[in-house]
């Protein structure tokens, strides 16, 4: 073989190893650009999952966030509210004692309240009998009555002093009314009985002919003037509803001066 055809078949052998080596360099190339952009790809696929586990972490840090505000604010509330009940037992407290206080009181009240009461009664039998002596005998055993109550072991105290306030509430109210009611005098005859307040005390006999009033001072009854036979009359037919009340004139009393 010539040297010619020689040059040629080396040539022709370089080209083709420059074109393997060429194939195999690109190859080898695209293996690896290949693997760079699956790397690449892995990358920014850790990437998204990562910013998505950081957007979750974000969300959940930032309604924990908003839990811890609430939670704040709601310990706020609580300790505004513990201190506010804490007056309150304090102030609870304070009752308590003082109602310990009265309890302890209690027995030496009980002992006290008797004799208070034992008191009144005797006090209001004595007024009785130093008033106007209209319907004395009903308010002498009202007085009665409550000294029945008191010795009545069935009765509380409470309730005794109730019946007592009610006996004295009964006596103040006949200074503030007027009544009339048929009753006998101490010679036995039967009179019309007029009283007006506690300033006048009349009667009259059934036939008219006779009125008197109460004197205060010497206890006795005084025998009006006949002028006064017809205001008496009309003064006991008003007190018991059967005309309108009007104006009469009447002989009253004046108080005594000190």
């Amino acid at each position: 073989m010539d040297k010619a055809k020689v040059k040629r078949i080396a040539v022709s052998t370089a080209a083709v190893a420059s074109i393997l080596l060429g194939a195999t360099l690109a190859n080898a190339q695209d293996a690896r650009l290949k693997s760079i952009v699956e790397e690449v790809n892995q990358a920014t696929k850790i990437a998204q999952e990562s910013q998505q586990r950081i957007d979750k972490t974000a969300d959940a840090t930032s309604k924990l966030f908003g839990d811890y505000r609430t939670v704040l604010k709601t310990n706020a509330g609580l300790e505004a509210y513990n201190a506010q009940q804490r007056r309150v037992i304090q102030k609870q407290e304070e009752e308590i004692e003082k109602i310990k206080n009265s309890i302890g009181r209690i027995d030496e009240i009980k002992r006290q309240i008797t004799p208070l009461m034992l008191d009144m009664i005797s006090n209001l039998e004595e007024f009785i009998k130093a008033d106007v002596p209209f319907q004395r005998e009903e308010r002498l055993d009202r007085v009665a009555s409550l000294q029945d109550v008191m010795d009545d072991p069935n009765v509380s105290d409470p309730e005794r002093f109730r019946v007592v306030l009610e006996a004295y509430k009964a006596e103040t109210q006949y200074g503030r009314s007027v009544n009339a009611y048929e009753a006998t005098l101490d010679d036995r005859r039967s009179v019309n009985f007029v009283r007006v307040g506690r300033v006048g005390f009349y009667y009259q006999t059934k036939d008219g002919k006779e009125s008197a009033a109460w004197d205060k001072e010497s206890g006795t009854w005084k025998k009006l003037d006949e002028e006064f036979a017809t205001p008496v009359k009309n003064m006991i037919r008003m007190a018991r509803r059967q005309v309108p009340f009007d104006i009469v004139e009447l002989p009253i009393q004046a108080p005594k001066g000190k």
